[in-house]
């Protein structure tokens, strides 16, 4: 074990390595020197736990390679061959091409962030997204924030802190990354008030237990689960005339906010933001980076006078946008004063609206072009499946979709999925069902079947040599 020891090279013997100098040429010597430095503590570890068998010329090559990785994009392109729309692990919706070319525009040099043209004085950041947002929604007023966590959070925090506030248990959600709506009322200052049942809550429950010290009424869309059989909840109206009676406000938290109306894309009804202010909401917010389209934000609209109460609550400093995801933001909602989004290019609603036959002439297409690398005894195939609007909105609404399905040979299935992600710098996420690799269609953009097609080329190669 001590001669494995003295074999790892001394830090200054690697900096002058040919493979390393090439990195101190383009990066800080201290930043290269931490790098071997880690690399050499992790060495050291496996020597001493007898898993590595140490050969010197290895030492430079990993180094190089935790180099490399260091290097690496954190958040890189990926391939969404799932057939999952709105897929949280790999960035929700797929922004739309306006409103990258919108972001662009702000990124290069100077933007009127914070600046009235008009008086050339300070103005507001939110202003101009705030009257977009109640031209849209048709609102009294509106304000964003950077996700719909902190919009629950601040409206919250607003109508109830050391109040309280009313919620049903069949309501009290857990979304993605332990996000659980309990710990976000506590957290807000309010105490929490929990009627009637997991599965029936009645408007007498909420009645009773509206008091002198009750700071709001929340209601919660359950976007991501359904509660089948012996149920019953109260309606957005049925609590909208209650808090009139009572003069307590309410908050409705629509989780994704749906402009357009699903059932045209065959999808099952979903709340509208429209249907929020119609029924009687006093604030509601929702997503921005789900259907509708957008970058992560979270929106807030309703009464005015509670809009601005929210909006000069100090947390909305610490909660509000920078000027690249204000320029995604208005260019995305613009879609929606257009007589068509999915024609003008929304690009999510379109993926929503994608049907089978289409689907299948690109699993066609895609197919010949995989049939032409793949060795011979690999199966290649056209095959209907479902899809799926979204991972953490609409989980369980399911899309007629199409794929192209692999049946590697020579390799397992599962390393076949692996080698898809990691065999380049751009990851290609399919799924693996009943031992076949599977690459749907719905959510592959045409320009990235040479990159799968790459992939899977290295894959062969690697395999056959």
């Amino acid at each position: 074990m001590n001669e494995l020891l003295k074999l790892i090279p001394k830090v200054d013997k690697i900096l002058s390595d040919s493979l390393i100098q090439d990195y101190l040429k383009r990066f800080d010597r201290s930043f290269i020197v931490t790098l071997i430095q880690n690399e050499l503590d992790t060495i050291r570890e496996e020597i001493l736990k007898k898993s590595l068998v140490l050969k010197t010329d290895d030492v430079v090559k990993r180094i190089k390679g935790r180099i490399e990785d260091t290097l690496a994009p954190f958040t890189g392109k990926a391939v969404n061959a799932t057939g999952i729309v709105m897929n949280t692990g790999l960035g929700r919706a797929p922004l739309s091409e306006k409103a990258v070319a919108r972001a662009n525009e702000v990124m290069t040099g100077y933007s009127t962030l914070e600046t009235d043209v008009r008086s050339g004085k300070r103005g507001r950041r939110e202003d101009g997204i705030s009257a977009l947002i109640s031209l849209i929604t048709g609102s009294e007023a509106a304000t964003v924030v950077n996700n719909n966590a902190a919009a629950v959070f601040i409206c919250i925090n607003t109508l109830s802190n050391r109040k309280e506030a009313v919620i049903s248990r069949g309501e009290l959600v857990e979304i993605g990354g332990s996000f659980r709506m309990p710990d976000i009322i506590r957290k807000s200052g309010a105490r929490m008030i929990e009627v009637g049942a997991t599965n029936k809550t009645n408007l007498s429950d909420y009645a009773g237990a509206v008091g002198p010290k009750t700071g709001a009424l929340l209601k919660v869309h359950s976007s991501n689960y359904r509660i089948e059989g012996f149920t019953q909840e109260v309606s957005l109206k049925e609590l909208s005339a209650l808090a009139r009676e009572t003069g307590v406000p309410l908050y409705y938290d629509l989780g994704g906010g749906v402009f357009e109306e699903l059932s045209k894309y065959g999808l099952p009804h979903e709340p509208t933001v429209f249907e929020s202010i119609r029924d009687g909401a006093d604030v509601f917010s929702f997503s921005g980076d789900k259907v509708l389209g957008g970058p992560q934000c979270g929106i807030i609209a309703g009464k005015k006078e509670i809009i601005e109460k929210i909006k000069k609550n100090p947390l909305m400093r610490i909660l509000r946008l920078d000027k690249v995801r204000l320029a995604l933001l208005e260019e995305t909602l613009k879609y929606f004063i257009t007589n068509d989004p999915v024609g003008s290019g929304h690009v999510t609603l379109r993926l929503l609206s994608l049907k089978r036959p289409e689907l299948k002439q690109k699993a066609k297409e895609l197919s010949g072009m995989i049939k032409k690398i793949v060795p011979p005894g690999w199966k290649v195939m056209v095959e209907d499946v479902n899809d799926q609007a979204g991972s953490g909105a609409m989980p369980t609404e399911k899309l007629e979709g199409a794929a192209a399905s692999i049946e590697p040979a020579g390799i397992s299935v599962t390393a076949f999925s692996e080698k898809m992600r990691t065999v380049s710098k751009i990851p290609v996420f399919g799924y693996i069902n009943n031992e076949k690799y599977y690459l749907s269609l719905r959510t592959v953009f045409e320009s990235e079947y040479e990159l799968i097609c790459s992939n899977l080329t290295k894959i062969c190669k690697r395999i056959s040599s």
